[in-house]
């Protein structure tokens, strides 16, 4: 099958920025977040209560705690421009995996995950939180399937290495972890997973973005 060296260069550009810009606004986040002398506690009201700030605790507070105080900004502008910036990844990777339904479908949820992850900030935790869940809980189930498809489609194909594949392995693994526990630990890790495969995809896609030939 033809692939078009161009698309594959784009895609993979896409995918190094897409998670420089994701890991630096997040982990940037994440120091801003500890200058507010309040944090944001939710207890099951429309909007949070005020309660003095010993830092980010990544053991007890979940990535999307930090779309409130001094962090919000960084946070959620960054969140939304990386999945932006994720879009052309997915489609950029179609046919170097040879274009089977398998890598159609994890393509169009890899779409769907990105544009999820950018309505989640647009939407933030204690602003809308009915809006925050439904787009957060829809990145979720669209990142899981779309990189275990792409995962398999890349262990079938020729393009992608052993290591793109065991990440998606070790993915699938931490995702599951996230399931079942609903801890923010298992999330975190999540985040981490799913930032490294899509930076390891992005580095192959450039350094061998000249084969012509699925």
């Amino acid at each position: 099958m033809a692939v078009n060296p161009r698309v594959t260069l784009i895609g993979g550009l896409f995918a190094i920025v897409a998670t420089i810009v994701g890991t630096v606004s997040i982990l940037g986040a994440v120091a801003t977040y500890t200058v507010f002398p309040f944090r944001p506690l939710a207890v099951g009201l429309p909007y949070p209560i005020p309660v003095l700030n010993s830092g980010y605790n990544f053991w007890d507070q979940y990535v999307s705690e930090m779309g409130a105080g001094p962090s919000a900004f960084l946070y959620n502008v960054g969140v939304i421009v990386t999945g932006i910036l994720a879009i052309p990844v997915f489609p950029g990777m179609l046919r170097i995996l040879g274009n089977t339904t398998i890598a159609k479908v994890g393509v169009f949820f890899g779409v769907v995950a990105s544009i999820a992850m950018s309505f989640s900030s647009v939407f933030p935790l204690y602003v809308n939180s009915v809006g925050h869940g439904i787009f957060a809980g829809i990145f979720f189930a669209s990142i899981g399937i779309s990189i275990v498809l792409l995962t398999y489609a890349m262990y079938k194909g020729k393009f992608f290495s052993k290591v793109n594949v065991a990440i998606g392995v070790v993915f699938v693994a931490v995702d599951l972890s996230f399931m079942l526990t609903g801890n923010s630990v298992a999330e975190w890790m999540v985040f981490f997973v799913v930032v490294i495969w899509l930076l390891a995809a992005g580095i192959r896609m450039v350094t061998k973005h000249k084969v012509t030939q699925a």
